[in-house]
């Protein structure tokens, strides 16, 4: 507990930090860099990592969205419902990012053979992110993300992708903002153990999954300005299980190796400065 306080008290004086910059530059005539939007969001996905059922939410959603394109440190904050990023450094060819996420795990209740497994309490889980521009709108990221009880220590999972990015100017301040990406992603044997393995009992025969590139995903994110104040958002992503997860049985008894997840919100900016 010790140790999600700390992260997300670290994101809120950041962002703190940020918000004073923004400040100073307002009072010199400077474009308003923060913004304070509320809306909702559809999440369409699955149940758990690996099952073959989906759950459906309507969420209220919040955020807040701070940049400055004309500073190279600390130039972007991002909360964003479940979701907080900081960036640390970004020269429009190099970047490297700071984030936080929560995570819903995975109950008893969310099927009824899980009843022999081990519950996966929420939890939050914090990550870094490096990215290098490449010519045409292309990109290549790799992504480093483990839980915040064990921090860099046992349970974690990277990703190597490579994205498109494309922005169409609507106006000078709002672009349609489209990203593109195909990855693969790599975990330890503790994570997969944790989601994919199974015990011996009168369901499952006895399976530790060791460390492995368990899955594939194509995923596509758009942004799109409404009007000078309303916002859409569109996530789409698709995970093929591939390796030593899809060999589980829970995938091939009662899961699935494919995964799909769409999310849609609408957000409404009242506040700026």
């Amino acid at each position: 507990m010790i140790k999600k306080i700390l992260i997300f008290t670290l994101l809120t004086l950041f962002s703190f930090s940020s918000t004073i910059n923004a400040t100073e530059l307002l009072n010199d005539e400077e474009p308003k860099n923060t913004k304070v939007y509320v809306g909702g969001g559809f999440f369409y996905k699955p149940t758990y990592e690996g099952s073959s059922s989906r759950r459906s939410l309507w969420i209220p959603v919040a955020g807040i969205k701070y940049e400055d394109r004309t500073r190279n440190f600390f130039n972007a904050f991002n909360f964003y419902g479940p979701q907080a990023s900081l960036t640390i450094f970004n020269n429009n060819e190099f970047k490297f990012d700071f984030f936080a996420e929560y995570e819903f795990g995975r109950q008893n209740g969310d099927d009824n053979s899980l009843r022999i497994l081990e519950e996966i309490d929420p939890h939050f889980s914090v990550g870094t992110n490096i990215e290098y521009s490449l010519p045409y709108d292309f990109s290549i990221s790799y992504e480093f993300q483990t839980d915040v009880d064990d921090f860099y220590s046992e349970s974690y999972t990277s990703d190597f992708a490579i994205n498109y990015n494309k922005n169409i100017w609507i106006t000078f301040t709002q672009p349609l903002v489209n990203t593109t990406s195909f990855s693969t992603s790599y975990a330890n044997s503790d994570y997969l153990n944790e989601w994919f393995g199974t015990p011996a009992n009168e369901m499952y025969k006895y399976y530790k999954p060791s460390s492995d590139f368990y899955k594939m995903s194509l995923s596509n994110s758009l942004i799109m300005p409404f009007s000078e104040k309303i916002v859409g958002v569109i996530d789409f992503s698709y995970d093929r299980l591939i390796g030593e997860a899809a060999d589980s049985q829970l995938i091939k008894k009662q899961g699935s190796p494919n995964q799909f997840s769409l999310m849609f919100t609408v957000m409404y900016e009242f506040y700026s400065f």
